[in-house]
Parts: structure tokens; C-alpha cells; sequence
């Protein structure tokens, strides 16, 4: 692969009609309302602090190492990343990264068992990948299409990517411009030969493959396609694919539009966001939104058995779920509504909602599968929720523009040089790359 020309497409460096990769979303200023007087006195103070330090580049007393449980959060008003200690639920320290992630791979290789040390980030035009412990680079993929959803196999031998759909591609492909849409198997192996590199890819045409997940076997990999309103059931070894389900008949009008999905621990559920409407940046029939339950305990022949709509007590549309560990809950983000909403699975309905202050778009659990963090993008801060207790426990500020989240147990060593940089980037200060991700337009600071 040719890194100058991923570099270049992911940042926004080319104008897009050419042969060098996708056009950058346009980038939207996080502070053109001003800055937060608190956030900037608080981050001048640290620039002080730290340019006395800042021709020592050693790693701090007690920072980073492994078997610490922590959260990642992605800023993508500011590209920092704020670590979260997973134990005490408080921020230990925030790094500047030049990139960010929307929807970062977090199901598998995240538990306090796991020790992986690869943080995958969905950035426009591909994926990359950072090492845990100095979040230096140490891949980056290449799809050909500007979203990318990425997520890692159980075994932390793969990761398979989505790439190329979202509710606001047009409803036709252009027939003198064809998008090219498809899954890709990416070696995940730190310790292979071949670690980075792309081991199997199954084009699909303009399907719009818009996410995936994976069943706890890791043998097989569920890609909704929006433009194409089937579940896509794919092999992870070989890869191909399984089975095309058509996804049935929409609520209302329009199409059913499966786009996001989440499958349980224990393999037996899988749930399926669903925009309700027709696709396209300016849709003729509004998407409305729904969430369906699927039986996929055998998982090539997956089956709808509930659909939740609005009428059931869905506030708003849900953009991505997660499901507790236990199999007892799916949890919605429903950021047009500011809140989480809990569905009861036993029971497939609306349990309650909660209030987080803000629109979220993603969470991530936990290494220990007790807490869900939640970045609330409005608020620049991360909820935290306890299962047991379905309620909001804590809140912790993050940087600006928080959006996508992942767990892991190897924490980033901290050095003057990075703290400098976050505290300049927490002002407003932009350098670097600035590395776009995808992910919905609304409050999202992506581009």
C-alpha cells in the first residue's frame, strides 16, 4: 500500500476527483462558538506546567505499563485521546494523536483477560492501527472507501472491516463514478509476517456494508448492508459468504435500511439498528428509525424475532447498541433524544432511558464487562453506566468532542512532549495531520 497516498486521502490533502482516494467530510471548527473559559484557563495552566518540562521526553512516574484496566476515548474536536483508569472511573491522562476514531473495534481483545496491545481506529479511507503503550503508529489499511467500521475477532487474529456504507449515500450508485464497497480480513497478529496487511477481501457492489460484528466462536461475522437491505453472514475462515437475509418490510415508508449491529457474548442475540426511512444526505421519506432483535444461534441462518419502532417507546433513531454481558440488556445510543435507552431482552421492549447529558453516538464496556462508557459528544464528557444498576454512576471530563470508545489493559506511557501537545490542542491550537474519521454529521466534529 502506498501510505503518502492513505495519508493524503484520509486528511483531506487531495481534492477527491482524483486517483488518490476518497474526499475528506468537510472539517467543522469545534470552537467556532468560542472557548470554554474553564477548559482554557485549566489547559493554559498545564501548558506552563509542562513546557518547564518539555525537553525531557521520558516517560513519567507511574505512567503507562500492562494489566491496568482502561478505557480509551477518542476526542475528535481536538485528536487526543483521554485514558481512563477503569477502576477508579477518573481520567489519568489525555494525549494528542493527530487522528481519532468514531467507531473503534471494541468488542473482543478488550477484557481484563486480554493483554492485546493494538488499538484499531476506523479513520477515513481505512483503518489504522496504534501501539497501546506509546500510541505510535503501526498500520494503516487502505480500503478505498471513505466509511470504515471496524471490528476484531475474538481470537485477536483478525480484524474484519465494513467499508463503504452509510445512511447518506445516495440511493443509486453513479454509473460514471462507482463507489466500491466490500468486507476485508486484515491480519491482526502483532507477532506475524504479515501483521497489517490484507488477507482476504469479498466485494460486494453497492451494497452499502455498513458495520460488523462478530459471534463469541469468532467463525462468523455479521455485515448489515443498508443499500442493499440484507444481513450479510460471512465465513472468517475461509472468508466468504454465508448468506444474504433480506431484512423484510420497513414500518412505515421507505426501506428498512439495516445499518449498525451488535452481537451478544453468548452468541445468541444480535441487534440491528435500522434507519426507517430512504437513504441519502437529504432523504425523501425521513428516517424515523428502528431496533431489531435476531435469533442467530445458529448463526449462518439468522432470524428476525422482534422489531422495536417508536411506537414501542423508541425515543429517537438508535446510531449503535452494545449488549451486556450477561445477555440481559441492549443498550441504545440515541443521541437525538440525548440519552441511552435500555431494552429489556427477555422481554424485547423499552426498559427505560437514560438521561447522559448529551448526544452520544457510541460506548464502549469495560475490560472488567461491569461499566458502560459512554463519550457524550455535546457535553465533552464520558458517562459512565453501571449494568447492575442500569443507571449513570459517574461523570468524567474527556476533551473535546468525545466520541468513539474501547477498553484494553495496556496503558499509554505519558511524557512532557505529549502532555504538551494535548494541553496546545485543548486550546484550540491545530497541528499535525488532523486525521479525519467517519461517523454521523450531527455533532460530531469529524472532518
Amino acid at each position: 500500500m502506498d501510505r503518502r497516498r492513505f495519508a493524503d486521502a484520509a486528511c483531506g490533502e487531495t481534492e477527491g476527483d482524483d486517483d488518490t482516494g476518497p474526499e475528506m467530510p468537510t472539517r467543522r471548527n469545534p470552537f467556532e462558538d468560542g472557548l470554554n473559559r474553564r477548559r482554557f484557563v485549566r489547559s493554559s495552566a498545564a501548558v506552563g506546567s509542562t513546557t518547564v518540562l518539555a525537553g525531557c521526553f521520558g516517560a513519567e512516574e507511574g505512567s503507562g505499563g500492562d494489566g491496568e484496566p482502561t478505557v480509551y476515548v477518542f476526542n475528535n474536536g481536538d485528536r487526543t485521546v483521554t485514558v481512563i483508569d477503569a477502576e477508579r472511573d477518573e481520567a489519568v491522562a489525555t494525549h494528542h494523536i493527530d487522528t481519532t476514531a468514531s467507531f473503534p473495534a471494541n468488542q473482543y481483545g478488550t477484557s481484563a483477560e486480554s493483554g492485546y496491545d493494538v488499538l484499531w481506529l476506523n479513520v477515513t479511507g481505512g483503518v489504522r492501527a496504534l501501539e497501546a503503550r506509546s500510541l505510535e503508529d503501526v498500520a494503516a489499511v487502505g480500503t478505498g472507501a471513505g466509511p470504515n467500521y471496524p471490528n476484531l475477532t475474538p481470537d485477536e487474529q483478525h480484524l474484519i472491516v465494513a467499508a463503504g456504507g452509510s445512511t447518506s449515500i445516495d440511493p443509486e450508485p453513479d454509473p460514471d463514478e462507482p463507489e466500491t464497497h466490500g468486507v476485508f480480513r486484515i491480519d491482526a497478529d502483532r507477532e506475524s509476517e504479515t501483521f497489517g496487511e490484507v488477507t482476504g477481501r469479498i466485494e460486494t457492489g453497492y451494497t452499502g456494508p455498513c458495520d460488523v460484528s462478530l459471534e463469541p466462536s469468532g467463525e462468523y461475522a455479521y455485515v448489515p448492508e443498508i443499500a442493499d437491505e440484507t444481513l450479510r453472514v460471512v465465513r472468517t475462515e475461509p472468508f466468504e459468504t454465508v448468506a444474504e437475509i433480506d431484512v423484510g418490510d420497513p414500518v412505515g415508508d421507505g426501506q428498512v435500511l439495516p445499518f449498525m449491529c451488535t452481537a451478544s457474548f453468548a452468541g445468541d442475540v444480535l441487534l440491528v439498528e435500522n434507519g426507517e426511512g430512504t437513504l441519502g444526505s437529504d432523504p425523501e421519506v425521513p428516517r424515523e428509525g428502528s431496533e431489531s432483535i435476531w435469533d442467530v444461534s445458529t448463526p449462518d441462518e439468522p432470524k428476525e424475532v422482534a422489531r422495536i419502532t417508536r411506537a414501542d417507546g423508541l425515543p429517537a433513531m438508535p446510531i449503535t447498541s452494545e449488549i451486556a454481558p450477561d445477555g440481559e440488556a441492549g443498550y441504545l445510543f440515541t443521541p437525538d433524544a440525548g440519552s441511552v435507552t435500555v431494552i429489556d431482552l427477555e422481554e424485547r421492549a423499552v426498559d427505560r432511558e437514560l438521561d447522559v447529558g448529551g448526544e452520544a453516538i457510541s460506548g464502549a464496556w469495560g475490560p472488567f464487562r461491569e461499566k458502560l462508557y459512554v463519550p457524550v459528544q455535546t457535553a465533552n464528557q464520558v458517562a459512565v453506566v453501571d449494568h447492575e444498576r442500569r443507571e449513570v454512576v459517574a461523570t468524567i471530563e474527556a476533551g473535546e468532542a468525545p466520541t468513539g470508545a474501547v477498553g484494553g489493559t495496556v496503558r499509554p506511557e505519558v511524557t512532557p512532549q505529549s502532555r504538551l501537545r494535548a494541553s496546545l490542542a485543548a486550546l484550540g491550537l491545530e497541528f499535525g495531520r488532523r486525521e479525519a474519521t467517519y461517523c454521523p454529521e450531527s455533532n460530531c466534529y469529524c472532518g
